[in-house]
């Protein structure tokens, strides 16, 4: 090592420790209390200290390896993410280490030291929304890691971060959303799900009171329901619509958050004996293969995810510092349809 250059034993010795509980604070162990986890961090930070596995290969320059840090697998957006990225780094001579999102967002671990330790070339995020007591440990977390490797950010990138990143502006896919329903002349819309405390200026309720106000529709509160992107939390916030109006006030579409909360929406819609879409018109978005095996085959925004994956790894590579539009289409299906003359 470079004179002057700290090891574990200078970082065990100032903070007044064993060097096995320095190894479990770089590696994001959990059985370390959180004062001594505070104290070698600190003592870290202003060391600068390098976990050896990065310093040994900084000789080479290079681990032709990158990572990307995904929010979860049981959405099968985020697997056509990787699987787009994984080939695209396969074709640059690349291989490609998937961890978790808790990674970035765990204030107990020191989460930039753990990816480093990695010897990543660079490193792909896909964002998602956290809220308010997370955002700070996230700002830390890719300001850290950045001055370790190359960050790239995707998915729905809020204007705060300023990083190289292809995101899609979510206030125009729901603007478009919302005229694509008026023009089969709806004017009851709801939209159902996401989080109120999402405050970016592209977050998807923009694009929902804009496209309301081009067609000079009024705001309908009740027809606004968050809740998070499962099923189950679709049909739980489509059953507080529909019980709490009079059926002649209930809405003829709705936005959904994504096609998992959409397939929420079609149970809930079934027990109310309503059909799709004769009686109610559902609108998905993220085009996940389940999609067009729904019964009415269901209406979504294909947000090319693979094609994400793949131009995030060529960005990463390339080294420019740009933030890009991601692609996206409306994929029209049978489930949305003109609106029903109801008495």
């Amino acid at each position: 090592m470079p004179e002057g250059t700290p090891t574990i034993y200078d970082i065990a010795r100032e903070a007044g420790v064993s060097i096995a509980t320095v190894s479990r604070v770089v590696r994001g162990e959990e059985n370390v209390s959180k004062k001594t986890r505070e104290k070698v961090q600190a003592v870290i930070q202003s060391r600068n200290f390098m976990p050896s596995s990065l310093a040994r290969g900084m000789s080479s320059r290079r681990s032709y390896t990158l990572g990307i840090v995904l929010p979860r697998l049981t959405n099968p957006n985020y697997a056509e993410i990787f699987t787009g990225a994984s080939e695209e780094a396969r074709s640059r001579g690349y291989h490609i280490s998937m961890f978790p999102w808790q990674s970035l967002i765990d204030p107990q671990g020191n989460q930039a030291l753990t990816l480093a330790s990695w010897r990543l070339d660079g490193v792909i995020i896909c964002v998602e929304y956290t809220p308010e007591n997370q955002g700070e440990t996230l700002i830390r977390s890719l300001e850290a890691l950045r001055s370790y490797m190359p960050v790239v950010l995707i998915g729905c990138v809020p204007q705060c971060l300023q990083y190289p990143a292809i995101t899609y502006h979510m206030a125009e896919i729901v603007r478009q959303s919302v005229s694509y329903l008026t023009e089969l002349g709806h004017e009851k819309i709801a939209l159902i799900g996401g989080m109120e405390a999402d405050q970016d200026e592209s977050r998807r309720d923009v694009g929902y009171l804009e496209g309301l106000a081009d067609h000079k529709l009024p705001f309908i509160s009740s027809y606004r329901v968050f809740c998070r992107g499962t099923p189950e939390e679709g049909e739980k916030a489509l059953d507080a619509i529909l019980d709490g109006l009079m059926p002649a006030y209930w809405p003829t579409a709705v936005l959904a958050l994504n096609d998992l909360v959409a397939m929420g929406l079609y149970r809930s819609a079934k027990k109310h004996g309503l059909s799709i879409p004769n009686d109610l018109s559902i609108m998905g978005c993220d085009n996940i293969v389940s999609a067009a095996y729904l019964s009415p085959a269901l209406t979504t925004i294909d947000m090319c995810q693979q094609a994400l994956g793949k131009r995030a790894v060529d960005l990463l590579l390339c080294g420019e510092d740009m933030r890009q539009r991601a692609e996206w289409k409306l994929v029209e299906r049978e489930s949305c349809g003109p609106v029903p003359q109801r008495l």
